[in-house]
């Protein structure tokens, strides 16, 4: 009799762990995808300031291809973009920021403007915006990717088809470092 009830409180201990551990992986997803309308959010704004930018580059250099063509090509954030998508967005946006920041710095008189130095200022703090919402993704992904890989939370996974996550890729920002972001004259 006593081993039933051992047995017993075994399996009930064992139901509740799985289904507190089952809770808490569906926790982590529900912070991954808020999070992830965060970066979406941050994406497209950053999309629209950079469109905002081109007709300040347009005013000023036209002759300057470089930077209209990559325009051309900027990747717009789709609604329930995934990771993939996102990295995609995240990688063409850098390449235009880049090319606003050169197009600065080989056009004093733009440099100067201040719809420019707007434009700079919008694209600076949108960066860090978009910064801050990828290291909140990251790290509820790295909560998810934990419990992946960790016995025997990782059962659990492997009975949700719960898998590892790729990570919101983190923009070179050293290929700009070199540009004078002290733009105010």
């Amino acid at each position: 009799m006593i081993i039933l009830i051992v047995l017993a409180f075994l399996v009930i201990c064992f139901i509740g762990w799985f289904i507190s551990t089952s809770n808490n992986i569906n926790r982590v997803k529900l912070k991954i995808e808020e999070s992830l309308s965060g970066v979406e959010i941050q994406l497209r704004q950053r999309y629209d300031v950079l469109m905002q930018g081109k007709k300040v580059a347009e005013q000023y250099a036209q002759h300057e291809q470089k930077v209209f063509e990559s325009l051309r090509h900027l990747t717009q954030v789709p609604s329930d973009a995934t990771i993939e998508q996102l990295n995609e967005a995240s990688k063409s946006q850098e390449e235009v920021v880049k090319g606003f920041f050169a197009l600065g710095e080989a056009y004093p008189e733009l440099k100067s403007a201040e719809i420019f130095n707007n434009l700079i200022n919008k694209l600076s703090e949108q960066s860090g915006q978009y910064s801050a919402a990828r290291r909140a993704v990251n790290g509820n992904i790295t909560k998810l990717n934990n419990y992946t890989v960790t016995f025997p939370a990782s059962i659990v996974c492997g009975m949700k088809n719960v898998t590892k996550m790729e990570y919101i890729h983190e923009e070179n920002l050293d290929s700009i470092k070199n540009v004078d972001l002290n733009m105010n004259i």
